[in-house]
């Protein structure tokens, strides 16, 4: 299990953002069974109000519907049944425009956990893909060029 930083999700290559709905179904279902999840990469979920999980899941689903990718009902009754979490409501959150998502309170998404020093790890896992044409090199300049925003340091890692 693993949530992708939230920075790289619109740069993600369709077969790792498909996996990442999985992942994020799969998570709501523990979290449903057990009342938390329980996996070394994502417990640090256990230290968060839900409403940063519905705000990733909400990300994700945007990108995919940008796609045009289609998601199920039953993905969506899910959801529902699993934390209570209704897509067709709104959620809210800004981001800036250095791409910080925000919760409704000012809260960074993920705060302390989905830093720059998690962003770096996710990025060379990412990049050792890119090395061995697991992804697609645009797909990885395209994460590159997402994260620069803020961190136009990464660039260097072409």
């Amino acid at each position: 299990m693993r949530l992708w930083h939230y920075r790289i999700i619109p740069a993600l290559s369709r077969q790792h953002l498909l996996g990442q709905w999985r992942e994020c179904l799969a998570i709501t279902g523990a979290i449903r069974k057990n009342g938390r999840v329980n996996h070394a990469t994502v417990n640090r979920l256990n230290d968060f109000d839900l409403q940063h999980l519905f705000v990733y899941i909400e990300l994700v689903k945007r990108e995919m519907t940008r796609r045009g990718y289609k998601t199920s009902d039953k993905s969506h009754q899910k959801l529902i049944d699993d934390v209570e979490y209704d897509w067709t409501q709104p959620i809210s959150f800004s981001e800036n425009e250095v791409g910080d998502v925000l919760l409704t309170d000012g809260e960074p998404l993920f705060d302390g956990f989905h830093d720059k020093r998690y962003l770096l790890q996710n990025l060379y896992m990412m990049q050792e893909k890119a090395d061995t044409d697991q992804i697609e090199k645009k797909t990885w300049e395209r994460m590159l060029k997402q994260v620069a925003k803020k961190y136009p340091e990464f660039l260097k890692m072409k």
